[in-house]
């Protein structure tokens, strides 16, 4: 066995030549996710709804002089997510990774969730999950990385979000379950379940209906979520975003079908 340095280790987390294609790259964890894996050496392809997050994404990639690539997808149909798989393939000559973490959630009791809500929220979270796993698993080559993004809420859920726990609750098993069928082609899936982190998704419990922010409000919840930690901290977009990295990376190659918690110690299981 070779010797342990600074250089090897570092290699160890470089994912230099590598193609990777992250959904809901234009904002919060998907878009550090991309400018991590794109600074770590990968040619990125991020893909949003949101044109002007992905500009932000862009631009922010430009700054740091790791180029990225950007596409407009709606990760619910699969004949669009095929496509962007098909292309990146075609353009990059590869794919060695993927990151799911296009979302939505939906705040509303179960007594009180539409047929339309449920569905919309199954479709995005789960099937776009599902979608972007089967095409990629499709073209993926041997050791390749699929990294989903599910959440705390698989341990321990609360009022207004049982249709996000739902998802998330069946991300973790698609995880396991697309784990075991890609193995043999040398293929790692996992997810990482992120404790309460700070994005657009989560703005919504502070902002007014007119758009004003209620930095008050929002002070206050984020004590209130750093207080259910014993370390006393919220994560960061970069946290997750560098679990996402391990899990892409050869310092992950004997990880798969794994839930990675990382949560400050806010859940353990």
């Amino acid at each position: 066995m070779s010797s342990i340095t600074t250089s090897t280790i570092t290699d160890a987390f470089l994912v230099t030549g590598k193609v990777a294609l992250v959904t809901g790259g234009g904002s919060g964890i998907g878009r550090e996710a991309a400018l991590v894996l794109a600074a770590a050496g990968a040619r990125v392809v991020a893909t949003d709804v949101n044109e002007a997050g992905l500009a932000e994404t862009r631009a922010r990639s430009e700054e740091q002089e790791t180029p990225i690539a950007t596409h407009t997808l709606d990760v619910s149909d699969p004949v669009a997510v095929s496509r962007v798989v098909d292309d990146a393939v075609a353009e990059y000559g590869h794919l060695d990774i993927l990151v799911n973490a296009a979302g939505v959630m939906i705040m509303r009791n179960a007594l009180d969730v539409t047929p339309d809500e449920l569905e919309r929220v199954l479709r995005i979270n789960v099937g776009g999950t599902f979608y972007a796993c089967q095409a990629a698993g499709r073209v993926m080559r041997p050791g390749g990385s699929i990294i989903n993004l599910t959440s705390s809420i698989i341990d321990r859920t609360s009022p207004g979000r049982i249709t996000y726990a739902m998802s998330k609750g069946a991300v973790v098993q698609a995880t396991r379950t697309f784990a075991l069928e890609l193995a043999p082609a040398g293929i790692r899936v996992n997810s990482i379940a992120p404790g309460w982190v700070e994005t657009g998704m989560t703005d919504q419990h502070w902002t007014d209906t007119d758009g004003t922010v209620d930095h008050d409000k929002r002070a206050a919840y984020v004590e209130m979520m750093a207080s259910a930690s014993p370390l006393g901290v919220v994560g960061t977009t970069r946290d997750i975003a560098l679990a996402v990295l391990q899990l892409a990376s050869g310092a992950g190659s004997f990880v798969t079908g794994q839930v990675v918690r990382i949560n400050g110690g806010s859940f353990m299981a």
